[in-house]
């Protein structure tokens, strides 16, 4: 009970990460390379790692036949969720969607986790079931009628 607690945590955690960096829009580097002025390893990109004539100490980050996330790196936990995924395709449609998920996951991230599966395997149900009945049938939306008629809701004013 203890271990999945905790790897509910490091997922958790590696879902905040995510969001981060989906929001900010900043990519996991696959390659580094040591600055002797820093005493570190610093970001790096190919078209700098191919040119090491330079002398400067380079490192390859991602192996070639591991799953890699754009965003995580090795760390593919997210990426390698359905529901998680399906939750994002269908409700981070912008690029400020990101802010508000941020937001969301950073008050509590374990309710965002479970919260975000959840309405993920709603997606993929609906798209399941929609894929049994065929496409000639409409299944009834998550919206509310009223926006979807002419004259009502938000855009009362527009003509049909």
């Amino acid at each position: 009970m203890i271990s999945s607690r905790h790897e509910n945590a490091d997922e958790a955690h590696a879902l905040r990460r995510y969001v981060a960096a989906r929001a900010a829009g900043r990519t996991y580097p696959e390659y580094s390379r040591y600055d002797a002025a820093l005493g570190c390893w610093v970001a790096s990109d190919a078209a700098e790692a191919r040119g090491r004539c330079d002398g400067k100490a380079f490192r390859q980050i991602r192996r070639p036949g591991l799953p890699w996330c754009a965003w995580l790196g090795q760390d593919v936990r997210i990426a390698e969720d359905h529901a998680l995924q399906s939750f994002f395709e269908a409700y981070a449609t912008e690029g400020h969607d990101w802010q508000r998920l941020l937001h969301e996951v950073s008050r509590n991230r374990h309710a965002a986790l479970r919260d975000w599966r959840r309405s993920g395997r709603e997606v993929i149900a609906r798209v399941s079931k929609q894929a049994k009945v065929g496409p000639d049938v409409r299944l009834p939306s998550a919206l509310a009628e009223e926006f979807r008629i002419a004259g009502k809701g938000m855009r009362s004013l527009k003509k049909a």
